[in-house]
């Protein structure tokens, strides 16, 4: 099989999967364990094809990059950026969340639990981006770049593969207009990562930014449900 049609192959795969995980866990399955059973494998399935790639397919290793003073700065600059804008998104909207929809949509994941969101918030911020990371830049921005040849296009498409699963989970919490800001802030950051990605080639430059990020999610997530 030649490498685009292996590109090809291997972006269906692993691109899929997060929003088909999404669809499982809130509208397919009714159980808690069940649903965090398949969150695990859908995790494993992720990793495990890019990994398997960097090192059979592509005869290379998995690092983390560089992350010298030009790279830092624009690492911890978007992410702060971003941390800034999440918290200013909440000021204006927080006033019409459904807390209860949400609390009962996410009732099924388990995080309820005050001691499984924080594990899970620590999952998320400090492995969970890094693995996104792995996974939608490197990975599939790799293939979509074999695919395409153009990087402007290959920022667009990653952006739009990575909002997409989000756009579905937060569809199950928000409303309409509310989803549809929420996805574009995604939709913005996933571009600023596939950049740095492109512009770098280091995860560290991406996983530090998406980190910091993220504490400001998580970081709402806990005051909106405790």
């Amino acid at each position: 099989m030649e490498l685009r049609h292996k590109s090809l192959l291997g972006l269906i795969l692993v691109s899929l999967m997060p929003t088909f995980s999404i669809f499982f866990t809130y509208s397919i399955s009714s159980s808690e364990s069940q649903s965090q059973m398949f969150f695990l494998f859908a995790k494993i399935w992720i990793i495990a094809i890019p990994i398997y790639w960097i090192y059979k397919i592509e005869n290379q290793r998995l690092v983390l990059g560089n992350f010298d003073r030009e790279s830092k700065i624009e690492s911890f600059i978007s992410g702060i950026i971003m941390f800034v804008i999440i918290l200013g998104m909440y000021a204006i909207f927080h006033s019409t969340l459904d807390v209860e929809l949400m609390r009962q949509e996410i009732g099924s994941t388990g995080l309820l639990d005050l001691r499984l969101y924080i594990v899970g918030m620590i999952f998320w911020i400090s492995i969970n981006s890094l693995i996104e990371e792995l996974v939608f830049r490197q990975f599939i921005g790799d293939r979509l770049l074999e695919l395409t040849g153009k990087q402007n296009l290959t920022v667009l498409l990653s952006a739009l593969i990575f909002t997409s699963h989000h756009t579905v989970v937060l569809s199950y919490y928000f409303s309409p207009l509310q989803n549809a800001v929420a996805s574009l802030g995604i939709f913005l950051a996933g571009a600023t990562w596939s950049i740095l990605w492109l512009r770098h080639r280091s995860l560290m430059v991406c996983w530090i930014s998406h980190a910091i990020a993220d504490i400001a999610v998580f970081g709402l997530g806990y005051l909106i449900l405790f």
